[in-house]
């Protein structure tokens, strides 16, 4: 079977496009991880019609023209308008079983299953215009939009399900058999409601899922760019039935709601591999569920995409290129830590140098690098996974979080023994993480002699470039980020409007960074148990650290953030 080409091979050839064009386009896609296609069309090197021609070529999926196509009114009321909202999808025919759906790109092949999967349908895609598949769903279902509720809703329609449900969650108290629960999560309704969770979740790029029972209410919220938003209020007899879901795809003790658990899901959603963490805890009212999203289809951030300015740039450059010593990123959960470093290991990666990564679990896959991880359930932990790394002749080991006493001993020994190590820390800032390490029992002379450089960070939402505002900030505004009027007076700020495009205002966002080099005087200091406040002033002096506070106060200048962000973020950290 032969090879099929790639797109931008293909573009080529039909003389549709430059080698330069498609050299731009691919530096594009790799900061901002979109589809090829629409990056070329938006920078007008192609047009929509002949990028549909040739993705129809390489996928083998029919092109049709809307304008000239008729919609069979049986295959719109088969499907909810919420799933043609959310997926830009329409349906255009249905015969008997087969369900035949317009998609604007092939990105949105990768769907096929699950829809399959939620209607009971055999599915057919074909290509189509994306205006004109926005257009048309307008015409059927109306222009407002619709939220998972909504598909909640129609899933719900079949109340003989819903009521068997609602028997069978009732029913089960305390004392439930493992059968009789799987029999719930097996449901239909539970599995498609299960599926439509993780469709969402994926495709809006939410990083946790929580579950949360409460007296007379269930909810489902996840976090986009680091905040919470309500995705969905399950019928109670769902509700239940869900928990039973993620409980046994998870591989947890389903029958156990008294204590704490802790599992783990594999599996595809949109085409893309992805590992979920699974965290429950008993609470008055049933089981709460807190779900770690790791999409592993994700684009790993080149070091240029991190948000280091270009003084910040050039630290890291310097710090990363040593022979040996450790490197530490810290801050709170959930704040880009391990993307930073493996931005780094990306910079790093040639052919003259092993690579070894010890995780839990291992969250990014590079190519290069052996990748090992940690089992504490076995007795494989990080301090164990070191000593083992050792003898494989690496010179640059990527530790994942540094926990306890064992596996600082274990970094620092690698670092004195000839190798750079990069990890991982939870701490507040940069000088407090070496307060931390003391407060591990690692010695001071030992800190002084293997760290090279400590960086700290915080992830900000980014403004939307298409509707944010400048403005002049209030004079209480400019107090909480600590800066003075006349500094205020010489600077710009920006503040978030929403549009179409974006989620209130914000997309995306950016790390900002306090990054420390320690000096001699800092490390005396340390050695002489002198408070936190008097090693900062030294951080922040002598060592000349930014201090995350004023990395903020530069990204709001550039228009890169607004000032509640960074008061949100690090207010009381400058």
């Amino acid at each position: 079977m032969a090879e099929r080409k790639l797109l931008g091979e293909m573009l080529i050839e039909a003389g549709l496009i430059t080698e330069k064009e498609l050299d731009e386009a691919l530096k594009e896609q790799a900061k901002s991880g979109g589809f090829l296609g629409r990056i070329l069309v938006e920078k007008g090197y192609v047009s929509e019609k002949d990028l549909k021609k040739i993705l129809s070529t390489q996928s083998g999926i029919e092109m049709i023209d809307l304008k000239n196509t008729p919609i069979d009114k049986n295959a719109i009321s088969a499907f909810p308008s919420a799933l043609a909202k959310t997926y830009n999808v329409l349906p255009i025919k249905l015969d008997k079983n087969l369900l035949t759906l317009a998609v604007g790109d092939t990105l949105s092949l990768n769907i096929q299953d699950d829809i399959s999967f939620i209607l009971g349908y055999k599915i057919k895609m074909v290509l189509a215009d994306e205006e004109d598949i926005k257009e048309n769903i307008n015409v059927y279902y109306g222009s407002e939009m619709e939220t998972i509720d909504d598909l909640i809703k129609w899933i719900s329609q079949d109340m003989s399900e819903m009521e068997e449900l609602e028997t069978l969650a009732s029913g089960h108290g305390e004392y439930a058999t493992i059968t009789s629960l799987e029999e719930i999560a097996s449901l239909p309704p539970v599995v498609k409601l299960f599926d439509l969770i993780l469709l969402q979740t994926v495709r809006d790029n939410a990083s946790d899922v929580h579950l949360e029972p409460f007296e007379k209410d269930f909810r489902v919220r996840y976090r986009v760019d680091g905040v919470l938003y309500d995705m969905v209020h399950p019928p109670k007899g769902l509700s239940f039935a869900l928990f039973c879901r993620f409980k046994i795809m998870a591989s947890m003790d389903i029958a156990e709601r008294r204590l704490p658990q802790d599992g783990r899901i594999e599996l595809s959603v949109m085409g893309r591999p992805v590992d979920l963490r699974v965290n429950t805890v008993p609470t008055v009212f049933g089981e709460c569920l807190a779900i770690r999203v790791l999409d592993r289809g994700k684009t790993i951030f080149d070091m240029e995409n991190l948000g280091l300015l270009k003084e910040e740039m050039d630290i890291v450059e310097n710090l990363i290129h040593r022979p040996h010593g450790i490197i530490l990123a810290t801050g709170p959960t959930g704040c880009g830590k391990t993307t930073t470093l493996y931005a780094l290991l990306r910079k790093l990666n040639t052919p003259e140098v092993k690579l070894i990564t010890t995780e839990d679990p291992v969250e990014y896959m590079l190519d290069g690098a052996v990748q090992v991880p940690v089992k504490e359930s076995i007795g494989l932990t990080f301090a164990a996974c070191i000593r083992s790394i050792l003898r494989q002749d690496p010179d640059i080991i990527l530790v994942g979080e540094i926990r306890d006493f064992d596996t600082a001993q274990m970094a620092i020994q690698s670092s004195l023994t000839g190798h750079l190590v990069l990890s991982t820390l939870h701490t507040n800032d940069a000088p407090t993480t070496i307060m931390r390490l003391v407060d591990m029992k690692v010695e001071p002379f030992l800190l002084a002699s293997t760290i090279g450089g400590i960086i700290a960070q915080r992830l900000v939402r980014v403004l939307c470039s298409r509707c944010k505002e400048e403005y002049r900030p209030t004079k209480q505004e400019i107090i909480e980020l600590g800066i003075s009027d006349e500094v205020a007076e010489q600077m710009k700020f920006y503040k978030p409007v929403g549009c179409p495009f974006c989620r209130g205002g914000y997309k995306g966002r950016v790390a900002i960074f306090e990054i420390l080099i320690p000096n001699e005087n800092l490390w005396r200091c340390v050695l002489e148990k002198k408070p936190l406040g008097e090693i900062r002033e030294i951080a922040t002096g002598e060592c000349g650290m930014k201090t995350l506070v004023q990395d903020g106060i530069e990204k709001i200048n550039l228009g890169i953030t607004s000032i509640e962000e960074i008061i949100r973020e690090v207010h009381g950290y400058g």
